[in-house]
């Protein structure tokens, strides 16, 4: 195994664990304990890791993006849960925005027979839609990010800004209950801002491992959604927190915390 795709499946157990084990990680890829240290501070100096003793933690706070293929694969039967109950608030004749995550993409198998309008900036969902005839399809276009693989730039927000929203659907890359949702990117996270602020109601999907983290740029704080769908049930604080906030939380199939 290359050092390149040894190191992608690293950054894929930080994403799921937080933390990897250099005894660990060489007896799972068969390579001597100093190939993995040497891995993990090529990762340290990507601003993706803090080394500790015998291992590594992801960054607090990650301004590296991980790419959207890093990301793809990772917990999907999660995501696929998490979709399924948001697919539950979606209605013939909606106007609907969807961002470019992953997480998000999960749903469209599940609502892609509905006469919806749907507002993306995803070129996946884009893709797709392009040749259902129930579904009236407005791209948010403008300069191409390759990496998310979503039009994110200013020319995106200035259109945006023209469009509003039954509901607004959206995951991201941290969550805190301080500095509220937050992602890697500065010009995803304005779309992503645009999109809650024009919604008359957000929803955002974000598995467990989203939790308690805070990336580089802020989207917005937690009283400015209106569900939240995660795959676990959430610590004390989380629960207080979202009841004062007057946030609905569910775990996967429905169930409310």
């Amino acid at each position: 195994m290359s050092a390149n795709v040894r190191k992608k499946e690293i950054k894929q157990l930080l994403l799921q664990n937080s933390f990897v084990s250099v005894s660990e990680l060489a007896q799972l890829f068969s390579v001597t304990e100093e190939t993995i240290r040497r891995d993990l501070r090529a990762l340290e100096h990507d601003g993706i890791v803090n080394r500790t003793h015998g291992g590594a933690v992801l960054k607090e706070k990650v301004s590296a993006s991980f790419s959207r293929q890093d990301i793809r694969d990772l917990l999907q039967n999660s995501k696929i849960s998490m979709a399924g109950t948001a697919r539950q608030f979606i209605q013939n004749g909606d106007c609907i925005f969807m961002d470019s995550s992953s997480t998000v993409q999960a749903l469209f198998p599940m609502i892609k027979d509905l006469q919806l309008t749907i507002v993306t900036d995803s070129i996946d969902i884009m893709a797709t839609c392009s040749n259902l005839p129930n579904i009236k399809l407005i791209a948010l276009g403008g300069a191409y990010e390759p990496k998310a693989r979503c039009f994110s730039s200013h020319f995106a927000r200035e259109l945006l800004q023209n469009f509003y929203f039954d509901i607004s659907i959206l995951s991201c890359r941290t969550i805190n209950i301080q500095s509220g949702l937050t992602d890697s990117a500065i010009d995803e996270a304005a779309v992503k801002r645009l999109a809650i602020e024009h919604g008359q109601k957000t929803i955002v999907m974000a598995d467990h491992t989203k939790f308690n983290r805070v990336s580089f740029a802020k989207i917005c704080d937690l009283d400015q959604i209106d569900i939240l769908i995660t795959d676990q049930s959430v610590e004390p604080e989380w629960k207080t927190s979202l009841r004062e906030k007057q946030i609905e939380l569910l775990v996967s199939q429905g169930k409310k915390e």
